[in-house]
């Protein structure tokens, strides 16, 4: 008897009419091997591989590396922000910050989503936000090293803090990056609604986790 391969027995089916040439295709599509990702593109986009509770598991670890960063004398005082501190700060205050940067902000996405009648878990955007965190957790990680103390007096350029503040921003750039393909992956907008929505969610989450941690010290 001889073996067919699967693409053999859909161009069996298309040729004795049983499904249509059209849904021929899509299953020959389907059954295509699809190309490695390169490290580049799982750099930018690691959210088709990893689903939403890997990519939450994913989001406590960079939490828990950025509450052991602060170790060397840095602090996540907002969404965006992070800053070296004159001092180093309890743990209490690290974790209460990794709270108010990452389910907070989280759970405002969610939200948006829902509000559209998007069909969304919440799991997803803890995943999102989490994951979408660790360019920050590896900027501090170069900030507490190559400036572990705020200068004194009037602000002075070295060549320490120049290489930090190019690294700041490159992570911030992949950061924002990340956070914008992992929200349209996780809530499924597309257009205008998630443009706007990422805009306005960004500043909300800034200015909602600034206030939260004014009042909670």
């Amino acid at each position: 008897m001889m073996m067919t391969t699967p693409d053999e027995r859909v161009r069996a089916l298309v040729r004795d009419n049983v499904i249509k040439p059209a849904e021929g295709e899509r299953l020959l599509a389907t059954m295509a091997p699809r190309p490695p990702r390169s490290g580049w593109r799982l750099a930018l986009d690691p959210f088709e591989r990893f689903g939403g509770e890997a990519a939450a598991v994913a989001g406590l670890a960079v939490a828990a590396l950025s509450v052991a960063v602060t170790r060397l004398g840095v602090r996540f005082d907002g969404f965006l922000d992070l800053h070296t501190a004159p001092q180093v700060i309890p743990y209490t205050t690290a974790l209460l910050e990794q709270v108010v940067v990452w389910p907070l902000p989280a759970l405002l996405f969610w939200a948006y989503a829902r509000l559209l009648r998007c069909r969304v878990r919440i799991v997803d955007f803890l995943g999102v936000i989490g994951l979408s965190r660790a360019p920050l957790a590896l900027a501090a990680i170069a900030l507490g090293l190559l400036a572990p103390e705020p200068p004194a007096g009037a602000p002075r350029l070295t060549p320490e803090l120049a290489v930090s503040a190019v690294l700041a921003t490159l992570c911030l750039v992949w950061f924002l990056a990340l956070l914008t393909q992992g929200f349209k992956n996780a809530s499924g907008l597309r257009g205008a609604r998630l443009i706007a929505g990422l805009i306005g969610l960004v500043l909300v989450s800034e200015i909602v986790s600034k206030v939260a941690l004014a009042h909670l010290g």
